[in-house]
């Protein structure tokens, strides 16, 4: 395969990629240096080039597999997550994911990029298990399961956009798998997202069909707490049950978790 055939038939890549199709010689890496000088390609950041050739010349990058090019190990997370599932209130200009590999916050094409360290308790575990592969029109991403989005939506909103966002993308789910929330959580080590999450899940139990027996496992998850639904651990009103401070506002919290 040729240069012009590669940059006709991949959008977005990886430098990995190309050599891994052409050759790890020079002449072929310099043929591409050549067609980035002449518009047909586009660098991104170091090692991530967009196609500019034949159906590609006018279309948009896909936001999400410029992410995943980025390493071998990246997945999408927290709020580009719940737009990968279809659960999304609002779109986003913001490309959330975690990696290995140390990258600074970049732009492309109106798209801020960020990166997030994986949880100590997910590095040592390896985290592979919640993760799932989601189709896109020109390519594949990995990102988070449906099960770990809503625990990490939940007990992240500060970074999925806020409670109202996080709880009015969860009412479009249709059910939830509630033994893989708590194997989630099992790993996660975190009281304070048991909480927060089992609290959640109570609210839709029925509509979820969330089990009651993974209700009582996650209670005797829980600690001493207090715990608070957001960082901002502002006293609200006490739920015994999770141990857990919600906002004042509860009506509002619980209209967007069921409308």
């Amino acid at each position: 395969m040729g240069v012009q055939a590669f940059l006709e038939e991949h959008q977005v890549f990886s430098l990995r990629t190309f050599r891994a199709e052409l050759g790890e010689g020079h002449s072929a890496y310099n043929l591409l240096m050549r067609a980035v000088r002449a518009g047909q390609a586009e660098r991104v950041v170091q090692g991530v080039y967009v196609s500019r050739s034949g159906r590609f010349s006018s279309l948009e990058p896909d936001p999400f597999l410029v992410a995943a090019e980025l390493a071998e190990d990246v997945t999408l997370v927290y709020h580009s997550a719940l737009e990968l599932h279809g659960l999304a209130h609002s779109p986003w200009r913001r490309v959330q994911y975690t990696t290995r590999t140390n990258f600074s916050t970049f732009s492309y094409r109106g798209f801020s990029y960020e990166r997030y360290s994986l949880p100590k308790a997910l590095r040592e575990s390896g985290a592979v298990q919640f993760t799932t592969l989601t189709r896109r029109t020109e390519g594949v991403v990995r990102t988070s399961t449906r099960e770990r989005t809503l625990v990490d939506a939940v007990n992240r909103s500060d970074l999925c956009g806020g409670l109202e966002e996080v709880f009015r993308s969860l009412a479009s789910l249709p059910f939830v798998d509630s033994s893989n929330v708590v194997a989630y959580l099992k790993v996660l080590r975190t009281p304070t997202a048991v909480a927060r999450v089992g609290w959640v899940l109570e609210q839709r139990a029925r509509d979820w069909f969330v089990s009651e027996d993974d209700l009582t496992t996650m209670r005797k998850m829980l600690g001493a707490g207090p715990y608070y639904l957001t960082k901002s651990n502002e006293p609200g009103r006490w739920v015994s049950g999770w141990r857990l401070y919600v906002p004042e506002d509860l009506p509002h919290l619980q209209r967007w978790l069921n409308e």
